[in-house]
């Protein structure tokens, strides 16, 4: 939370449903070729986001695991509207129960950022899942994921937030 570089944090809103293996398999299809995505069906946020551009959803979207493809994103955090307190942060995603997408936007306006399977939060030991990965766009997007030697995902403290 260092400096002035503005930062969101997106949770999706997840409904309550269970979906069989075939829908799954269909969601992770559906957004399995960069070229093919069409912007009808980029993800609805229901908050606007001042980092992310269309072509930025539509890639992250690709990249989602199927289990949060097709839910709308929520803005819960953002330096512009909440400051830049990481206590702020955590005590906005303390009622939150689902995967956040963090996006950060860098003073040389580079777009990076990670998605969690776990809301961010102060704890003595690591979390989350196989499905947190990295992501940054330089101008294309490379996405980072879990090396089979790396079994530990995000690791938060009242003052940092950091990946291993």
């Amino acid at each position: 939370m260092r400096g002035h570089s503005p930062q969101d944090i997106f949770i999706f809103t997840q409904r309550t449903a269970i979906i069989t293996l075939d829908e799954a398999k269909r969601r992770q299809s559906f957004g399995s070729i960069d070229g093919d995505f069409s912007m009808d069906a980029l993800p609805m946020l229901i908050d606007t986001s001042d980092l992310l551009q269309d072509t930025h959803i539509e890639k992250l979207a690709c990249r989602l695991p199927a289990r949060v493809q097709g839910y709308p994103w929520r803005l819960a955090y953002s330096t512009e509207k909440h400051g830049t307190s990481l206590k702020t942060l955590y005590r906005n995603l303390a009622d939150v129960d689902s995967p956040v997408l963090l996006v950060i936007k860098d003073m040389d306006n580079q777009i990076f950022g990670a998605f969690s399977t776990h809301p961010f939060r102060v704890s003595e030991h690591c979390y989350g899942t196989g499905e947190t990965f990295l992501y940054s766009f330089c101008p294309e997007i490379k996405v980072c994921v879990q090396s089979v030697h790396n079994v530990w995902f995000i690791s938060s403290t009242s003052s940092t937030i950091s990946d291993y």
